[in-house]
């Protein structure tokens, strides 16, 4: 990277646009975001390229920027640096009152509470089983093997269980083992011995906690857009400052798409040992420079058009016209990991307020899969080529 250039994620479209470097200021000029250090333009992007702004850490943009993103429709999300989801500055827009009720009256609701948890929780234990099953044919490795037949039991007991604290104790259970055979799917130099959240004490385990936050923040928009209130989750419950809602939704994601995506950019040497520093509380966590690479490659894989057997299947009918014709309209062969967010997110408003049964991300996978007859193998090796070969 050039020593003027900003630490900045390109907008490709209508892609976000993530600022990561403090030292620029970012101001509007002739309908561009321009991004300016030292009283000098180190960058522009026009408005019109951008779907969402997201600024990491201490970045400045002036009140004329915000508001003109604004009158565009474009949200502005703010984090922390280490990609923790601070909150939204977004136009005046009206929200969904009743949404919130349904919400209040199925957190009142144990059994609807259950019903959603069980559907969740499979989904999250099916997304490890596949994972760690596909890592122990790709390596030879009976541990996973072992881990893979022992998930495939804990998600069939979730199906039977009543109480949501215990389908909680099945989750638990799961990662426990799960976990445990992590660092088996991992490349040298790279090891993890157990799951660490904070602080983080190895790179392993501060990619996971970053990833995490990152997609906790891409959920909590989608949430915010849609009406929902974030603090109330079925799964979770309700805790002071906590944004529950995004965690239940956020579990069926880990795997798939944040576990997924560690174990790839680590293997593939897309991250190195160099993009990880320790800080003064021993905490590691990636550098400027770590984190630039990280959004850049992170940006791409949201993108990614995924294989499906079935262009939408049920995505469709959920999604409603203008969203779907705005994907065929791309010429999409399959859907991003942004539009399977948004799927489930309107997934969740359904099952709230029409009553309709809650389809989990891995649901509508199996479903298409046996529709199609291809017994998963084909969307794993479309994967693996993809990325070739590693993960």
């Amino acid at each position: 990277m050039q020593k003027d250039e900003p630490q900045v994620v390109r907008a490709q479209g209508t892609r976000p646009l993530i600022l990561t470097d403090p030292s620029i200021l970012v101001r509007h000029a002739n309908q561009r975001l321009v991004m300016i250090r030292d009283r000098k333009e180190v960058a522009a992007v026009p408005v019109a390229d951008v779907s969402h702004v997201a600024l990491h850490g201490p970045v400045t943009m002036t009140g004329a920027a915000v508001a003109r993103l604004l009158d565009a429709g474009i949200d502005v999300s703010l984090h922390s640096s280490s990609g923790r989801w601070r909150g939204m500055i977004t136009g005046a827009r009206a929200g969904n009152v009743y949404l919130v009720l349904a919400q209040a009256a199925a957190w009142r609701d144990d059994g609807r509470r259950a019903q959603f948890a069980r559907a969740l929780v499979a989904s999250k234990i099916e997304g490890e089983r596949e994972l760690v099953q596909r890592k122990g044919i790709d390596r030879g490795s009976e541990r996973c093997r072992e881990a893979a037949a022992r998930l495939a039991e804990l998600e069939r007991r979730v199906a039977g269980e009543q109480e949501v604290e215990g389908i909680r104790g099945l989750e638990g259970a799961a990662a426990a083992v799960y976990f445990g055979v992590f660092g088996e799917m991992l490349s040298a130099p790279w090891a993890f011995e157990r799951r660490v959240r904070r602080p983080a004490t190895d790179p392993v385990n501060a990619l996971l906690g970053y990833g995490y936050a990152i997609a906790s923040g891409e959920l909590a928009r989608q949430l915010a857009w849609g009406g929902f209130d974030t603090r109330i989750g079925l799964l979770h419950g309700t805790r002071y400052g906590r944004e529950s809602l995004v965690l239940d939704l956020l579990e069926e994601f880990r795997a798939p798409l944040v576990d997924r995506f560690t174990l790839r950019v680590l293997n593939n040497g897309q991250l190195e040992p160099e993009d990880f520093e320790e800080g003064e509380d021993r905490a590691v966590r990636l550098t400027s420079e770590g984190r630039r690479k990280y959004l850049e490659l992170w940006e791409r894989m949201m993108g990614e058009r995924a294989p499906q057997s079935r262009m939408y299947d049920d995505g469709e009918a959920e999604m409603g016209a203008k969203v779907v014709t705005r994907e065929k309209e791309a010429g999409w062969a399959g859907v991003s990991w942004r539009f399977r967010m948004e799927r489930q997110v309107n997934r969740l408003r359904r099952f709230l307020m029409e009553g309709a049964s809650y389809c989990s991300l891995h649901r509508g996978r199996t479903k298409r899969r046996r529709e199609a007859g291809a017994g998963g193998g084909g969307e794993a090796e479309a994967e693996r080529g993809r990325s070739g070969g590693k993960d």
